[in-house]
């Protein structure tokens, strides 16, 4: 096991603008989680490459690099994960933008109507400060779905 220093955060990360509203944050999910609310977790990542032939078990001395590189296309992923462990995934072969958001937005809102009609009452969905998770066309999109939405401190 080894230790290593961790720089200090910027001056902007520890703000006091930015640590109230973290605390403001923190204050506002403990209540939602102490009143039984469920939240959805709503976040994006990608996977740059699908070939993960380069990466393997290899016996000491033996070469750990494969002849052939093989291009693939890079993946982006949304996932959702509410208070109850499910998750809904989805998975496309184009950036996550603005469209691309709205899509996922609209999708989950018909799952969670086939799996219940009164999951507007107590979910709420929890996305970050992403550019399109603020955007006009999201927030109006969020409207007319009737959900409730937190955005992290």
């Amino acid at each position: 096991m080894s230790y290593r220093v961790l720089k200090k955060a910027a001056y902007q990360g520890n703000s006091q603008r930015c640590l109230v509203t973290r605390m403001l944050y923190a204050k506002k999910m403990l209540s939602l989680l102490e009143s039984g609310a469920r939240i959805i977790n709503i976040d994006e990542s990608w996977l740059p490459h699908l070939d993960f032939r380069r990466k393997k078990w290899r016996r000491r001395g033996e070469p750990n690099s494969m002849a052939t590189k093989v291009l693939s296309p890079k993946v982006n992923m949304i996932a959702a994960v509410d208070t109850d462990g499910k998750l809904y995934l989805s998975l496309t072969q184009q950036n996550t933008d603005t469209d691309v958001m709205l899509m996922f937005m609209s999708r989950l809102a018909s799952v969670l109507s086939l799996e219940s009609k009164n999951w507007r009452d107590d979910t709420y969905w929890l996305l970050d400060n992403a550019a399109y998770h603020r955007s006009s066309q999201v927030r109006e999109s969020l409207l007319k779905l009737g959900v409730k939405v937190i955005l992290s401190g």
